[in-house]
């Protein structure tokens, strides 16, 4: 049996209900009123849609930060440029995502690996014991952007901005607090990363090698019992839960950048570029103070969750950290020019120079 329209009862808290009934004529007007909104629900996605991926998992400060950005390009451009976001990995590693770059998506987040991958050179900035604080990454980065964007666009793309995963450490199930340790680990080394190689080349370490998507699961089947990472990454990747110690010493400092491919980007209206490349310096730096905020903060999260922070020896990290600055001129005209090393180191020297310090 078909109910009768007139018979179907709702609560009394729907503004077009009679009573307790909903009237024919008023389900009507429902109708035609869904009929005319129905095309403005449809076409409610930005004309010009920029398709980005990350590896950093939906609500993390990543994701947090680029959805700002997301709607203030949105609200600036009318409606006529936005992003649709693919967080999580869920486009594979950024190999993978760097090949999807070239017809399936237009633009990433991306850390110092994947921005190598088109400008190897943009590892200079990721040596071992390079930096010491986060003054030096600054004032390194500010000076060499303009050089690494016109390497991008030579390679077509256009870096919105560097942003970063912050300072690394090593976490490890069993405490590394000697050179030996290190080299007893069953360390993950990520899969086809020459600086990564070359690092454990240098101090004679045989790496486990996985994209970063297999690390959490090799952790847990204990394939891996160590890896490098940033705690902030660390704690939203899920891979502090399968260790019980962080050598709070960092070794290396890891980059990263938002780029969009030079077609897409110029396919936009010539002010909407302008808007692009404004709001992309904007939220990129908004995106370096957050995640600082939350590395701190993730030092505190890992020690309440009794993961114990152990010392290097200060005779073993006088060999490891010489043994890392050692390897920085064997890359010489493997991953960078001599020049950009040269440029690099000129530049620490300046900002570590007394004369810049009486200025600060």
């Amino acid at each position: 049996m078909v109910m009768p329209v007139q018979s179907l009862r709702v609560k009394r808290s729907n503004p077009i209900t009679k009573g307790d009934e909903i009237t024919t004529g008023s389900f009507r007007t429902l109708v035609m009123t869904c009929l005319f909104l129905f095309p403005f629900f449809v076409f409610s996605a930005p004309k010009n849609e920029i398709k980005v991926a990350f590896l950093a998992p939906d609500g993390s400060s990543w994701m947090n930060v680029m959805k700002a950005f997301g709607e203030e390009l949105e609200k600036d451009t009318k409606n006529e440029v936005g992003f649709k976001m693919y967080p999580g990995g869920v486009l594979g590693d950024e190999k993978d995502v760097i090949r999807k770059m070239r017809y399936q998506i237009h633009a990433a987040g991306l850390t110092g690996m994947g921005m190598g991958e088109i400008v190897p050179s943009i590892r200079a900035l990721e040596l071992p014991f390079l930096f010491h604080n986060y003054e030096e990454v600054d004032f390194i980065t500010s000076h060499m952007f303009d050089l690494y964007a016109e390497e991008y666009e030579k390679k077509g793309y256009i870096l919105l901005g560097f942003a970063e995963a912050g300072f690394i450490n090593i976490f490890s199930n069993e405490p590394i607090k000697t050179y030996d340790d290190m080299k007893k680990a069953k360390m993950w080394s990520w899969e086809g990363d020459p600086l990564a190689q070359a690092m454990f080349k240098a101090y004679n370490i045989v790496p486990v090698t996985m994209p970063v998507t297999d690390v959490l699961t090799s952790l847990q089947a204990k394939l891996v019992n160590s890896f490098y990472a940033p705690p902030l990454a660390a704690i939203a990747l899920q891979w502090f839960t399968k260790v019980k110690y962080m050598t709070d010493t960092p070794v290396g400092f890891s980059v990263a950048g938002l780029l969009v491919t030079k077609i897409k980007f110029q396919s936009l209206p010539e002010n909407h570029q302008k808007k692009l490349k404004e709001l992309g310096k904007k939220y990129s730096r908004l995106l370096v103070e957050q995640i600082r905020k939350d590395n701190q903060k993730s030092y505190e999260v890992l020690k309440g969750k009794k993961i114990k922070f152990v010392k290097v020896t200060d005779e073993d990290m006088k060999s490891i950290r010489d043994t890392g600055i050692k390897m920085r001129n064997e890359l010489v005209g493997k991953l960078y020019s001599q020049k950009i090393l040269d440029k690099v180191t000129s530049l620490l020297k300046e900002v570590r120079s007394p004369k810049l310090e009486a200025k600060k």
